[in-house]
């Protein structure tokens, strides 16, 4: 088990160090973060998981005893500012974040079956280590870790099958240098597979009710209802039948820049009357896609907005 540990853990971390550190400085190029924040980013996605193993498992972490642990995410940082194939492709990251919980959580478990934990705890910790780094760079860029989202196409997956694939070799004793690899590289293409079919967690039972009863505001009790009786539906509208138009109104002359039918000024405005205000800026979350930024349009944004074209008070059209 020793020699497994020394022959497996050292390589694959720096491997799952470098995944992670790239995917965080990535995160934070499209953040428009500076260097010095691409690298500090960098260094806690990837070196994150790996310190949290260490404090649990009480051993002096090995990111301040190895240079090569801290080198890994500098040349991460290095490599993301100057690549620009890596930040025009938003699956770069998708696809490195799975290698990095893949392996994360296989060296994580490894190492904590190395100092004589118990297969649950080692499983725990294996998932914890691949899953700590990506969800405190999250945090630290405003956005909630995708290990928390039912929408993130089972984002955790990678990091369960691999803590238990490795757990479970264990315990039947065949845990090798080929076994524990190919657990690896089993958790790294469930990951992919979650990525191109978009395999989702189901949602709870509250939000999967039907319209009107899960969270929300309550809706007004209506009087004239009595419950346990039936409910006429009210009328609706078919199309290509005549709607029936709305009430109209007319412009108010007490407006700015209104003229009465002699060409003089408006009367002053009655007290408690606002000026009109303009047009709302409504910006609606949606999934990531590649969005103009900065005047790069191929940089995008993992939390970028729709944008709405809402009519200005001049009447024309324009992007809010």
């Amino acid at each position: 088990m020793h020699q497994l540990n020394a022959d497996v853990h050292y390589p694959l971390d720096l491997v799952g160090i470098f995944a992670f550190a790239l995917s965080g400085c990535l995160l934070a190029i499209r953040k428009d973060f500076g260097i010095f924040g691409t690298v500090v980013l960098g260094e806690i996605t990837g070196l994150g998981g790996g310190l949290f193993r260490d404090t649990v498992l009480g051993v002096p972490p090995v990111a301040f005893t190895d240079l090569g642990y801290a080198l890994a995410p500098m040349v991460a940082a290095a490599l993301a500012y100057t690549s620009h194939a890596a930040q025009r492709n938003p699956m770069v990251c998708e696809v490195l974040d799975a290698a990095a919980v893949a392996l994360f959580s296989v060296t994580g478990t490894l190492k904590a079956l190395h100092h004589g934990f118990a297969p649950l705890p080692s499983c725990a910790l294996g998932i914890a280590t691949a899953v700590a780094g990506g969800a405190v760079s999250s945090v630290l860029t405003r956005e909630i870790p995708a290990v928390l989202r039912w929408d993130q196409d089972l984002a955790a997956a990678p990091a369960v099958a691999g803590a238990v694939g490795v757990t479970a070799l264990h315990a039947a004793g065949m845990l090798s240098l080929t076994t524990a690899l190919g657990t690896g590289i089993a958790a790294f293409a469930l990951r992919l597979l979650t990525l191109r079919y978009h395999w989702r967690s189901p949602r709870s039972l509250m939000w999967r009710a039907a319209p009107g009863t899960g969270p929300g505001p309550a809706l007004a009790p209506d009087s004239a209802w009595v419950p346990g009786t039936h409910r006429e539906p009210g009328p609706v509208w078919a199309p290509g039948t005549a709607r029936e138009p709305g009430p109209t109104r007319a412009p108010d002359p007490a407006l700015p820049g209104a003229r009465t039918a002699a060409g003089a000024s408006a009367p002053p405005r009655p007290p408690g009357l606002r000026d009109p205000e303009p047009p709302l800026r409504i910006c609606l979350p949606r999934t990531a896609r590649p969005r103009q930024v900065h005047g790069n349009p191929g940089l995008p944004l993992s939390d970028s907005t729709v944008q709405l074209r809402l009519p200005a008070p001049d009447g024309t059209a324009r992007p809010r």
